[in-house]
Formats: structure tokens, sequence, C-alpha cells
């Protein structure tokens, strides 16, 4: 792995823009997210349901996991890379909790079980579907788009901790198990807002919802930045400059300088990934040649070997470092 020389690391300031941003916008039906969303810059929306077909943008319909990882892989090569950004930055996943049962679904394919909890080995179905899912939901977050996650609400009851009140509490669909995907996604984000209160005024007209974006005692939202507490009404707009300000705000207070997004250059070369894959795909060739050949040819191609890679391919190859241990760990195989 390329060395980081801790003694000469250089203070670096805040990202400056939306460019690799990830956000979650979670609410109920017909409060505008979807609607909104697709109104930021140079949109992309994946529809794992129905939802985006009142909007008008590029849009792709993800019925199969499969789809997703491909579009991924798509967005992230970095030969096409200058390309597909010319074309899109804001890349919408509507909704994250389908997304999630999609990766479940794919796994339990592989593995011909028709539920999780059916897969038997040293690692349970759970934790191979969520490493492959945190594994593509990482890729396409860390390319440089301003990724947004659409779900829907759920309501929960809370207790207050001090007077044993019972009360009603709104968060994302899903993230209230700690261990979920949905959860991950919640907390990987950078702001998490949650719409709400959109209806008809007595003329019929359309009352927007609002955004909130700081957490209160009915429902969750945050940031890692100090934005404000409302995006009111909840447009595209709004709440872009809610965003923007909320960085500026955040850098002079903590004395920051603001630049543009960066790729994390501290990677592993292309030599220190073949020299890790090659005694799992060893290991598992053994055991499974077809399978060990499909990995590789799935990322990198027909008849390609992972000795032959480029400099180009580190993304691919993280791919199938990751998949073979997974599939080792299954298959049993202990690998030095």
């Amino acid at each position: 792995m390329a060395k980081i020389d801790l003694l000469n690391l250089e203070e670096t300031g805040m990202n400056g823009s939306l460019a690799g941003q990830k956000a979650l916008v979670f609410g109920s039906n017909d409060q505008g997210k979807t609607y909104q969303i697709s109104k930021m810059p140079k949109p992309l929306l994946l529809m794992t349901e129905a939802g985006g077909n009142g909007v008008k943008c590029k849009k792709v319909a993800v019925t199969k996991w499969a789809t997703f990882k491909d579009i991924v892989k798509q967005l992230t090569d970095e030969k096409m890379l200058g390309q597909m950004k010319e074309a899109y930055f804001t890349i919408i996943i509507d909704t994250l909790e389908n997304l999630v049962g999609l990766a479940e679904q794919a796994t339990c394919a592989e593995f011909g079980v028709r539920d999780l909890s059916e897969i038997n080995g040293r690692q349970n179905g759970y934790s191979i579907y969520r490493k492959d899912f945190k594994t593509q939901v990482n890729k396409l977050c860390s390319a440089g788009y301003f990724v947004v996650f659409i779900d829907h609400e759920e309501t929960v009851e809370l207790e207050d901790p001090v007077n044993g009140e019972k009360y009603n509490f709104v968060q994302p669909k899903g993230s209230g198990n700690i261990k979920s995907s949905t959860r991950f996604v919640r907390d990987m984000c950078d702001f998490v807002a949650y719409a709400y209160g959109a209806s008809l005024d007595e003329n019929g007209d359309t009352i927007p919802s609002t955004l909130l974006c700081k957490q209160n005692k009915h429902a969750f939202a945050r940031s890692r930045y100090a934005i404000q507490t409302f995006v009111k009404p909840f447009t595209a707009k709004n709440f872009e400059e809610a965003i923007i300000k909320a960085i500026e705000k955040s850098a002079s207070d903590e004395g920051a300088n603001l630049s543009d997004w960066k790729p994390d250059t501290s990677d592993y070369t292309v030599q220190d990934w073949i020299d890790m894959i090659s005694p799992y795909y060893k290991a598992i060739y053994k055991k499974d040649s077809e399978k060990a050949k499909a990995i590789v040819e799935n990322e990198l191609g027909a008849g390609a070997k992972v000795s032959k890679a480029t400099d180009e391919q580190k993304m691919e190859l993280e791919n199938i470092y990751n998949q073979m241990v997974t599939h080792a760990c299954d298959m049993g195989l202990v690998v030095e």
C-alpha cells in the first residue's frame, strides 16, 4: 500500500460544494421529494419504484441489483468519469428501502434460498448482502457526485428517559435496526431531512412541503454542517442554497478554507490489490474454478486476468477482493 507520511500531512479545507456530498430525504407520499430533487443540477434518477414517472429528467428503472451495480460501474469508471460528470451531477436513488430489498434478493438468489436467514456458513446471509451493499454505495458516493437517497417514513413509539412519557417519532423507514443497510446510509449521509406538511388550501391549490433539517422530539433529521432548522418551502433551489450556506457557515465557524472536492488518493496500488487477491483466487479456484473465474470476469471482462489489470481498474480490483473474501468465508476457507 502507498505509504502515508503522517509528519508531512497538510491541513485541508472543507469541501465547499455539492460535489461529494450525500443526502437522505424522507417522508410520506405526495411531499414532492422526487419532484424537487429531480430539479437539482444534472440529475439521473434511479427508480426502484414507479414514483419517478411524473418527473422530467433522465431516468433508469432499477429492478435488479445487478442493474444498480452496472450503473455504479459506469458512473465510477475512471475512463468514462469525465464524460459521465458532463452528463450527470445529482444521482438520485428512489427509494432507498427498495434498493436494500434488491440487494437482499440478489444474495438469496445467488445462494438458492428464499430468505437470508437460510444461508449457512462462516458468514450469515445478512453479513454477505450488507458487505456487497456497502461496497457499491461507498463506491458511488466516493466518485464526486451529489448523491441523494429518497426514502419513506415510519413512526415508532419512544419513551422519554426523564419522565417516562411515551411519544411518536418519525424516522427513515427501516433505520431503527442499528445493523440495517438503511441505518448505514442514514449515518453516512451529510444531510438527512424530513419532508412534511404538503397539502391543499381552501382553493384547492398546493401548499408545498417543508424540510426539517435538525432533529426535534417528533422527527429525525441531522447534518454534519451548521444548517438551518427548516427549508420552507421545500424546493430544489432552496435546499441547494441551504446546503451551501451550511457549509460556508461551518467553515467560517471553524476558520477553515473552502476547497473543491478531490478524490481520496490514499489508495492501494494495482500491485497491492493483485497481491491481496492472489491467495484468495488460488484458494477459491481449487474448490470452485468456475466461481473464481466468474468473479474476475464479471468485473474485468471475459478472459481478463487480475495480473494484467491497469491503474484505471483499481475499483474493479477492490470489488474482486471484497467478493473473494466473502466467498472464501462462506466456503470455510482459511486464507493466509
